[in-house]
């Protein structure tokens, strides 16, 4: 079964001086310091939020949504050291949006189910099998409650402990490791279904 984490660690820490700077600088208006974090936490906000609404299209868009209510709300950010967690519960928060909007859709008469094309970012030598296990994940992530999928994507992708979790999400951490306890759970049926399907 493939690993769902990302590609590689990030290469700034929440509390590396460095990202710290950039966000004060950002904080006071520096278009320089933003694009800099923006390409520091472009790709990860962009694989956590196509994951969690299992669309690459519409992860890009809510990745530029993210990173432009970042850029308006920056300047009310207390704490420099918190951005990751700060920047995450922007994605979050616009990921939950586009899955209610996208459930009332559904409902209303006229809506059409959403095609997905996303696909989790795997390293694997056979293109072919890459494509099928990219697509297995995929599959396998959309049929997680969303509770699930965004606990499991955010200490997966976001490399947030349970603690920073609860408090990015204001749930206390018994929900948070229940939530990824059974999304890893699920994720893993459903994906060895999924396997044995094809």
């Amino acid at each position: 079964m493939p690993q769902l984490a990302g590609d590689s660690p990030p290469s700034l820490s929440s509390g590396d001086p460095l990202l710290v700077e950039q966000v004060e600088r950002a904080r006071e208006g520096e278009s320089a310091a933003f694009t800099a974090l923006f390409e520091h936490f472009n790709a990860r906000i962009f694989r956590y939020l196509e994951r969690v609404v299992g669309n690459a299209e519409i992860g890009r868009d809510l990745t530029q949504e993210t990173f432009i209510a970042a850029w308006r709300a920056l300047p009310t950010l207390q704490d420099s050291r918190s951005f990751s967690a700060w920047l995450y519960r922007i994605a979050t928060n616009m990921a939950r949006l586009h899955l209610r909007r996208a459930r009332l859709i559904r409902w209303l008469p006229w809506g059409a189910p959403e095609t997905s094309t996303a696909g989790a970012h795997l390293s694997l030598v056979d293109p072919e099998e890459q494509v099928g296990q990219s697509e297995a994940v995929r599959m396998a992530l959309a049929e997680l409650a969303p509770k699930y999928r965004i606990c499991l994507l955010l200490q997966l992708e976001g490399g947030f402990s349970q603690r920073e979790i609860a408090q990015l999400l204001g749930i206390n951490e018994k929900s948070v490791s229940a939530n990824i306890s059974r999304g890893r759970q699920q994720f893993r049926q459903v994906y060895l279904r999924l396997e044995h399907e094809s």
